[in-house]
């Protein structure tokens, strides 16, 4: 729907209001002479026709009785001919809506009657529109209002108390919704069919602001119950807030106690004097009881605004004394049983209600307009059905309810989803950490082997050292020899290193299986958890199935339950954000374990082949090496010295080489303990860093702050212009804003003085961390240059590796046929052991050939040897690699076992909770119907005893009733009382409306004459005092510039600086308010000087003379000021026929003005006749300088009043 100024939706009622509106401001004779206009008003002449007679009429009600008049409209008792029901229609005329908008707020009084839910309001039902009227139908009050229960009852205190407090209730309601009610008196408060109080009439209200004030030229309300900050406003900026309806309960609770109101007076003029001097006029009658918390609230509300009680809340009314008691508090009051309740014959009595005639006069309408004038245009949308409205909310909410559930539906599957994948996560991490267990196994067991091997090429070593003490064999052979077992021992150190350092390795490795174990079995605990948590969310899902239909109608414990399940949703999506946190850690280390165990798969299967080559080639020199070692025994003794000294080189050569390899650790782990503190420290001083500019950042918002302060202080200082009284005041606040100012510029100085200390401390540290930090990202890059150069050599091991298999393969192949070789040599050596054992006579002949084949069965042998052991190792490869995948055949099978075995558990498990969960349904459902059972038993007690104790109020009320009921008076003297006082309080009404019409009219001649005769004399005051105040704000402007320009200057960043609008350019033509002070008899004189200097006006008036003069002296000049007298009508008729008789034996009076020759107006020779023409005597006294001025002079002339036939002259002095 498309939203519209007035916070209407683009509606189907909008759009009706819209075409009834524009078919009858265009259907007009001259309108329809346009033929588009006419071919329109044609076309839908029937369906506008016929949507009028859809909608809400006048017809559709039955009128019973008129119930009430005011201002703009009647109200009127009908009843609804299709439902029946009753209500009160208020009919408001258009004409007089737009005729006085300034006054009459239809809107606001539809708003708050139709959004308002609050039980102290009353409420709307529907609002039409025809074409002359608005129609408000309201509930009905049958109780009438609090006049006639005054009128009808004693009022004590105790009732009293219990009316004002839902007073307050229900004027909290209407400042709640924003709205002032500003009317607020006993005729708006309408009591229903229990008693209790309601508000009414918001005819008046008006719409707060920001603030929570309300800016208003005309004062709007009842004479005795308005507050003087509204009568203030009368021809001026009226601005006040809440407070002044406050001021009207004080008024209300007076009348209450009292029967009448606090500042009642014969005339208009006598009360609004008494309201302006509040402090004086305000007593207590000594007659009437009256404990001293109700005089204290009522003098509490009954003060000036600015310390009026409720000005800062309603809360401290509540908490007044006055409203302490044992029967009933400000949440319960409603409940309670109301002091008076009305007694009622049928739903249409109207016995609590003043009867009132029906007006037949002509009712004023909208003149024939000649050209399109869109007299209904101000009324559209102004329909309104209270079941639309609760409908469309209603669908709204459950709009909004089902967009919820889908949410929740939504997350839930999500959560189940992510569920289901942590589940394959897990079962995952199960399987690779078995198989990192078992390469670990393998690795320890190839590990095993290869220092088993090694022990035996100790051994070896060991053997051969004796055999070489034994051989002897010559010198080079012998160095030769050692030369060879030298590679060989370093290749065996490294070899011992190197297993050292696989020992590492795999106690890492082993670490880190642990580590993972532990994660596994977090994880696993965690899977368990969200497994429960699961099993819960579903038996929470069926049971949310099972109860969603019941529970549509109970939406408060569905919302409920949805919160608890959105709180467990972002539970398990926090757990499953953990989970896949750790999930992920644990990939990781699984992955780095993976690559360091295939790096020392390859460097052991290195090892591995480069020591089988190495042994193979050691024991053939060995064996040959064998017989020569015999000859060279001697010789060895003597060379053993020197293999002891090698030994002992060797030795320390390797100590030498594992303290480098010790001390580059200790360098490598200090350097990685100085980056983990670098970057600690980088961490502490981005920290530092970012609170600096938190800093700054606060430091620039205290700025923008000053910045905008300095703004309000320039506005202020043009309102205070327009002040002249008040502008020394004003410049000597602001010269102490100025010094505030300027020593807030000296610690904002010194506070940037500091920030620029600290940021030039940040940036060196910035430096030192960039060049630290640059040379750890070197040293990072020769870490990152050594870890390709790492993976190359990786990648070239596993070339080398598929080349060996290649190779094996090969050789395979050449093992195959040396074996079919050596069995041909086999046969050949049995045929030639054949031939030697027949010829022995031979050998010498077959001695070459026999050394020859033992050569060459030597070599065979060897190749055998090798051979056998790669198949030998090959064998063991492909039997561990075998035994491995039945390990994990089995494993798996095992796991497939216990996980069928596991869901049929589960699945048993699950059909038991099920059978639970229904015992548990139907056991709740039996006990959700006792309880329903029991609740009804309880209601029905609960109705007996309510029952019983209102019956027991109500008598108790009827008894005060009875006691607090006035005496019975004969019915036509009752009646004539009630006719004088339903009279007296239309008069001032009538007063109040020809009061206001007048100051109207008085208003827009004031305009005039104020801008011709006063603003002459006034204009060099103006201009001289325009002049110095212009003078200072210019030296305050170049000041706040002056610090402006600093601030940006100290500042890091630039500002927006806002410019300060200079004063000089007001307007030449400023009115000031005005104040009306009819005094009907005035003696003697005054004189007041003016605060400037120099300017002295003087009143006189005698009973003899017939003037009084005004006279503005400045500068030894008189200027006399002066307004017609003819156009100056009488405030108000007199009182009574007496006042006319006396008015008629004395003088006539009159107010003239005296003005010099030169200021008379051109072309007017009669003039001076009009002059000295009697009227009523009306004084007006212009605010030329300030309120004060015109006080003292309101008190000189009541006091003249007071002592007319004396002729007291009176001066007063202004300071």
């Amino acid at each position: 729907s498309m939203p519209l100024p007035n916070g209407l939706n683009l509606c189907s009622l909008f759009v009706q209001d819209s075409v009834n509106a524009l078919a009858l401001d265009l259907n007009h004779p001259a309108l329809r002479k346009n033929k588009n206009i006419d071919a329109f008003l044609s076309r839908y002449e029937k369906a506008v026709s016929r949507l009028r007679e859809l909608q809400a009429r006048l017809d559709d009600f039955d009128r019973i009785k008129l119930i009430g008049r005011g201002a703009y409209g009647a109200v009127q008792l009908v009843r609804h001919k299709v439902s029946k029901q009753v209500y009160a229609m208020k009919q408001l005329s258009k004409f007089e809506m737009i005729k006085r908008s300034d006054s009459a707020f239809f809107w606001e009084e539809r708003d708050i009657m139709a959004f308002s839910n609050s039980p102290w309001i009353v409420q709307l039902c529907c609002a039409f529109q025809d074409e002359r009227h608005l129609y408000l139908v309201m509930e009905f009050m049958p109780g009438g209002d609090l006049v006639t229960l005054t009128m009808n009852y004693d009022m004590p205190e105790k009732w009293a108390r219990f009316y004002t407090a839902e007073v307050v209730m229900a004027l909290d309601a209407i400042h709640s919704l924003g709205f002032i009610h500003r009317d607020i008196k006993p005729d708006n408060m309408l009591l229903d069919r229990t008693g209790h109080l309601k508000l009414a009439d918001f005819g008046t209200c008006m719409k707060m602001d920001k603030t929570g004030m309300v800016r208003c030229d005309t004062a709007v309300g009842t004479p005795d119950y308005i507050s003087p900050e509204v009568l203030m406003s009368q021809g001026g900026t009226g601005y006040y807030g809440r407070e002044c309806d406050w001021w009207s309960v004080g008024v209300f609770l007076y009348e209450l106690l009292v029967g009448d109101t606090p500042f009642y007076a014969e005339s208009l003029v006598g009360t609004y004097g008494k309201i302006m001097d509040h402090k004086n006029s305000l007593t207590f009658p000594d007659d009437v009881e009256m404990s001293k918390e109700a005089k204290s609230l009522i003098c509490a509300f009954l003060t000036d605004r600015e310390v009026r009680l409720g000005r800062t809340g309603v809360e401290e009314i509540k908490c007044h004394p006055f409203f302490k008691n044992d029967q009933w508090t400000f949440d319960t009051i409603r409940d309670t049983m109301a002091p008076v309740v009305p007694e009622l014959n049928s739903d249409i009595d109207t016995s609590h209600f003043d009867d009132i005639e029906d007006e037949k006069g002509d009712v004023e309408t909208f003149p024939p307009a000649r050209a399109f004038v869109g007299n209904q245009l101000p009324f559209v949308g102004f329909t309104y059905f209270r079941e639309n409205h609760k409908l469309e909310e209603k669908f709204k909410n459950e709009i909004q309810v089902k967009e919820e559930l889908e949410s929740k539906c939504s997350s839930r599957q999500r959560a189940e989803e992510s569920l289901r994948k942590l589940e394959r996560e897990s079962a995952l991490l199960q399987h690779q950490n078995t198989e990192s267990l078992r390469k670990a196994e393998l690795e320890t067991e190839r590990k095993r082997g290869l220092e088993n091997e090694v022990s035996g090429l100790k051994e070896q070593v060991a053997e051969l050292k004796k055999k070489s003490q034994i051989s002897q064999i010559s010198t080079e052979k012998n160095i030769h020899l050692e030369r060879q077992l030298e590679e060989v021992s370093a290749k065996l150190q490294a070899e011992v290193q190197e297993s050292g350092r696989l020992k590492k390795a795999q106690g890492e490795a082993v670490k880190q299986a642990q580590q993972l174990e532990l994660t596994l079995r977090e994880l696993q605990e965690r899977l368990t958890q969200l497994e429960s948590s699961k099993l819960v969310l579903e038996q929470d899902k069926l049971g949310l199935q099972d109860a969603l239909e019941a529970e549509k109608k109970e939406h408060s414990l569905g919302t409920e339950t949805i919160t608890d399940l959105q709180a467990r949703a972002s539970g398990l999506e926090e757990e499953l954000k953990q989970m896949k946190a750790s999930l992920s850690k644990a990939e990781g280390e699984k992955r780095q374990l993976q690559e360091e165990l295939t790096g020392l798969e390859k460097l052991r299967s290195q090892q591995e082949i480069d020591l089988t080559f190495k042994l193979k080639s050691v024991q053939q020199r060995l064996e040959q090496e064998e017989e020569e070692h015999k000859a060279t025994k001697a010789r060895l003794a003597d060379h053993s010295k020197l293999n002891q000294s090698i030994e002992e080189a060797k030795s320390e050569v390797l100590r030498d080489m594992e303290r480098k390899l010790q001390e580059e650790r200790q360098s490598k782990q200090q350097l990685e303990g100085k980056l983990m503190q670098l970057e600690k420290h980088q961490s502490v001083l981005d920290c530092d860093y970012k609170q600096a500019q938190n800093e700054l950042q606060e430091l620039r918002s205290h700025k923008h702050k000053l910045t905008e302060e300095v703004d309000v202080l320039t506005v202020r200082v043009e309102q205070e212009a327009q002040r002249r009284n008040l502008s020394q005041a004003d410049l000597k606040a602001q010269r102490q804003e100025v010094t505030t100012l300027r020593s807030t510029e000296k610690q904002l100085k010194q506070e940037l003085n500091h920030l620029l200390e600290l940021k030039l401390s940040l940036e060196k540290n910035n430096q030192e961390l960039r060049r630290e930090r640059e040379e750890a990202d070197l040293h990072l890059k020769e870490l990152k240059d050594q870890l390709e150069a790492e993976q190359y050599f990786t990648k070239l091991y596993k070339t080398q590796i598929r080349e060996l298999k290649e190779e094996c393969d090969e050789k395979t192949k050449l093992y195959q046929d040396a074996q079919q070789r050596l069995e041909d040599l086999q046969e050949e050596r049995d045929s030639l052991a054949a031939q030697l054992e027949v010829s022995l006579t031979k050998a010498d002949s077959e001695q070459l050939a026999r050394s020859i084949a033992e050569e060459q069965y030597s070599d065979l042998e060897k190749e055998k040897i090798m051979k056998e052991l790669e198949i030998k190792d090959m064998i063991a490869r492909h039997r561990q690699e075998l035994s491995d995948k039945d390990n994990t055949i089995n494993s798996l099978e095992e796991s497939n076992r216990t996980l069928t075995v596991d869901v049929g558990n589960l699945a048993s498990e699950k059909e038991e909770l099920n059978n639970q969960l229904k015992e548990l349904l139907q056991q709740l459902q039996r006990a959700k119907e006792e309880e329903k059972e029991m609740s009804i038993v309880k209601v029905s007690f609960e109705k007996q005893l309510q029952s019983e104790r209102t019956l027991k109020i109500q008598a108790i009320n009827k008894l005060a009733e009875i006691m607090n009921r006035k005496d019975v008076v004969p019915s036509g003297r009752r009646g004539d009382d009630i006719e004088l006082r339903r009279r007296e309080k239309e008069n001032r009404k009538l007063q109040l409306e020809l009061r206001t019409e007048r100051e109207k009219l008085n208003s827009t001649i004031i305009k005039y004459q104020k801008e011709i005769s006063e603003m002459q004399a006034v204009i060099m005051d103006e201009s001289q005092v325009r002049v110095d105040l212009q003078m200072a704000l210019d030296s305050k402007d170049s000041d706040i510039e002056r610090l402006r320009s600093q601030l940006t200057s100290l500042s890091i960043h630039s500002f927006d600086t806002t410019s300060i609008s200079s004063i000089g350019n007001e307007r030449d033509d400023e009115s000031y308010p005005e104040v009306f002070y009819p005094f009907p008899f005035l003696t003697g004189a005054l004189f007041t000087p003016c605060p400037h200097g120099g300017a002295v006006v003087r009143i006189t008036h005698s009973q003899t003379s017939e003037s009084m003069s005004f006279t503005y002296q400045r500068s030894s000049k008189s200027v006399y000021i002066d307004t017609r007298p003819c156009r100056i009508t009488p405030l108000f008729p007199l009182d009574s026929e007496d006042e006319d008789e006396e008015e008629q034996q004395r003088p006539r009076l009159a107010l003239t003005y005296e003005r010099p020759v030169d200021c008379e107006p051109a072309g007017d020779p009669a003039w001076r006749q009009k002059k000295r023409k009697n009227t009523h005597p009306l004084m007006r006294c212009m605010h030329a300088q300030s309120n004060l001025w015109t006080r003292l002079i309101m008190n000189s002339f009541a006091y003249s009043y007071c002592f007319s036939k004396f002729r007291v002259a009176l001066q007063t002095t202004i300071i």
